[in-house]
């Protein structure tokens, strides 16, 4: 009991809202919850893998294991059901509090840290407030030392900031919406019911802007663009929607036309929208063009009633929360708390085998709904006889991933294993798992998507690996694994897919199994490509080389490049002689490149099409010759974010440069890189947009407070 005092004295110390305590207290009770219903071949199985992960018979904090085994011998063993439920709840409920705990850990060391930094700033800034109070002049100045003062403060502190997670806020104000505790529904929390103009339909009906966004509806040239439009129904008002995601969705639905190409066919339809007013784009400064959009709240009503009429998506009902139901149309919305629903049972569903589209809007937990499409569904079994192949005809949309650009919603897939019902998908069109954690690699099942168009695996941070046999989805368009850092290489068969027309994510590393690894000039055969981006963690791969081998790429638009980490594979340390023998060695190979690359021959020009080029944490201090601003063809927008080293664009004549097209230019996080207005003018005639941004020796630049330039349109003169 002494030893627990101290412990007590410390709780009393904290803070009253400090949430340790009680999240300590409740871990505990869910652990003991857990030691009383897991049967004992489970704890048995649990504890052979913490053998195996290093268990230490002595320490005593392990040793009575063996002991509560024997008392669980006792125990009931629970029947299949009470089984399920058991590994549905309480794992999940005690591996969420203990990731909670480590959380609030993380959040109270940062708190601890931004007071002792914030603390330090104090005392300078109090001493120069006062030094610029003794000014005689109405306005005083800021002298150079006072000004790199302010900036290295300032820099500390955006550090701090940029270290600070993105949580939303949550603050309600009294009286507000939810804030009416009322029946105890929801565990006293406030039920998330429709905004006040969707409870009454017949009161929105007599509205002015129902009546003229239902006109506006009618009038919309297709069904397409009409589902297109609706589509906006499944998020919250004023919720920003991501462009590309909304391509994907559409894509998916086959719903966008074939004559043009996808990007731009999305482009139009959003901007007809824009000038119907039925969505306002979400205004960036640092964009040339917004790519999110936004609906507002009394459009937002007209049209998820629009869509609730017509029984697009079976959403919202009257003084309830969101829940998931299958629409008439097909249409299945994840929202949260689906999971504990009884229509998530496999058996649960109606009609699992005429279900179109599943899409996740705020589901934390969706990997109930790969049950839905096993082998085992009595539907599927009716429909197509006990003895024939189980598939899924009708599902071309599986969206279980994250749509938000955010990474404000954890979502995680707690059996990736159930990912093998991929298999019965048979003409999925779409495949998103963007955002999901514990999804150590995909399931061979993959590959049997034969029609399958996007392949949306972007922020997987478990991914490991793509398949062997990526090769097989034949009709594969869109593959993003951006984000995806735990991939280190690409499987030889990713340059076998002739369709591929955007790859994002691709690595570039010191894998050197040639027979299984992708290199980036075999890319040459993707025909189609489009748009590249790349990571380079690749020691011995100069910007000379990345050039060379994207330099016959026929179709390449944009290109996106980061210089990365370093990845080494499989290399044993060698000691004495033979570690001796080995540097010498490595020396002779050293010099023997550096030869050779001087041999070799350096790009002549940047592939023929492109017109976007993006680089990040360029690696040298100059820009090759060949990518100067005289010598970069066609290209119409230039992106360089990060270069310790990078000092400028190196010599240039005036009159070459005529020769640049370039509109677009953004200068990132270049502390030593130095070019002034001036010289950007006579580099780039055709400058319209310039975003600089942390690159303190880009000067004289006419830049609003944000660091941002626009050419202002020019005006006509009329003649009266």
């Amino acid at each position: 009991m002494a030893s627990e005092e101290p412990s007590r004295q410390q709780t009393e110390k904290l803070p009253k809202d400090d949430p340790a305590p009680a999240i300590r207290d409740i871990l505990e009770i869910v652990d003991n919850l857990h030691k009383k219903f897991v049967p004992p071949s489970q704890k048995e199985q649990a504890l052979t893998k913490s053998r195996s992960q290093g268990f230490n018979p002595t320490n005593p904090s392990q040793a009575p294991e063996k002991e509560r085994l024997e008392k669980t011998k006792s125990l009931p063993v629970p029947s299949s059901t009470e089984q399920d439920d058991t590994e549905r709840y309480i794992p999940k409920l005690r591996r969420n509090l203990r990731l909670l705990k480590e959380d609030v850990v993380k959040l109270q060391d940062l708190r601890c840290e931004v007071a002792d930094e914030v603390g330090t700033h104090i005392t300078p800034l109090k001493n120069l407030l006062k030094k610029v109070e003794k000014e005689t002049s109405s306005t005083a100045k800021l002298t150079k030392g006072m000004k790199k003062d302010l900036e290295d403060i300032n820099k500390k502190i955006f550090n701090l900031m940029c270290q600070v997670p993105l949580l939303p806020n949550k603050r309600r104000k009294p009286g507000g919406l939810d804030s009416e505790g009322g029946d105890g529904e929801n565990n006293g929390k406030g039920i998330e019911c429709l905004p006040a103009i969707h409870v009454n339909e017949e009161d929105l009906k007599r509205l002015a802007v129902f009546r003229d966004v239902r006109d506006k509806f009618k009038n919309l040239s297709t069904d397409h663009k009409r589902i297109c439009l609706l589509s906006f129904a499944v998020f919250s008002e004023n919720q920003e929607v991501n462009r590309t995601m909304l391509m994907y969705w559409w894509i998916g639905e086959g719903i966008l036309p074939d004559q043009v190409k996808p990007e731009d066919a999305v482009k139009d339809i959003l901007k007809e929208f824009m000038e119907k007013r039925l969505i306002e784009p979400v205004e960036n400064k640092r964009k040339e063009e917004p790519n999110s959009y936004k609906m507002t709240p009394f459009v937002h009503s007209s049209v998820v009633l629009i869509s609730t009429e017509i029984k697009l998506f079976d959403i919202y009902h009257k003084g309830k929360k969101p829940s998931m139901h299958k629409s008439d149309l097909n249409k299945v919305c994840l929202v949260e708390g689906s999971s504990s629903q009884q229509e998530a049972k496999a058996t649960k569903m109606p009609d699992v085998n005429l279900i179109e589209t599943v899409f996740n809007v705020s589901e934390r937990f969706p990997d109930f709904a790969f049950k839905w499409f096993s082998e085992d569904q009595r539907s599927a079994k009716k429909k197509f006889g006990p003895m024939s192949k189980t598939v899924f005809k009708s599902l071309k949309v599986f969206y279980l991933g994250r749509w938000e650009r955010t990474a404000k919603r954890h979502i995680e897939v707690e059996n990736p294993e159930l990912m093998r019902h991929l298999k019965h998908m048979t003409k999925l069109r779409l495949l998103s798992f963007q955002g999901i954690s514990r999804i150590e690699r995909l399931d061979d099942a993959v590959c049997k998507l034969r029609e399958l168009i996007i392949l949306d695996l972007r922020a997987c941070y478990n991914l490991e690996k793509l398949p062997e046999k990526i090769d097989s989805l034949k009709a594969l368009t869109y593959l993003d694994i951006t984000d995806c850092y735990m991939i280190d290489r690409m499987p030889k068969r990713l340059s076998w897919l002739n369709n591929l027309v955007v790859l994002k994510g691709f690595v570039v590393s010191d894998a050197n199994d040639e027979e299984k690894v992708c290199t980036l000039a075999e890319l040459v055969h993707l025909e189609k490509l489009r748009k590249l981006s790349i990571t380079i963690n690749k020691g011995d791969f100069s910007v000379n080389d990345l050039f060379l081998a994207v330099e016959e790429f026929k179709s390449l638009e944009k290109f996106k490049v980061a210089w990365g980490g370093i990845n080494e594979h499989k290399k044993v340390e060698a000691t004495g002689g033979v570690k001796e023998f080995l540097r010498t060695i490595s020396n002779v190979t050293k010099g023997q490149a550096a030869e050779a690359r001087k041999r070799r021959k350096v790009p002549e020009q940047l592939p023929k099409k492109l017109e976007k080029l993006d680089l990040q944490c360029f690696p040298d201090p100059v820009l090759p010759t060949w990518l100067q601003p005289h010598k970069l063809g066609g290209l119409k927008k230039l992106y360089i974010k990060g270069g310790t080293e990078l000092t400028g664009f190196g010599k240039f004549e005036t009159d070459e440069s005529k020769k640049c097209e370039v509109k677009v230019l953004r200068l990132k996080f270049l502390p030593r890189f130095k070019v002034e207005w001036r010289e950007l003018g006579e580099l780039f005639p055709n400058l319209e947009f310039l975003d600089k941004y942390q690159s303190p020796q880009v000067s004289f630049c006419p830049c609003d407070g944000i660091g941002i330039w626009r050419k202002k349109p020019q005006v006509k003169a009329t003649l009266n």
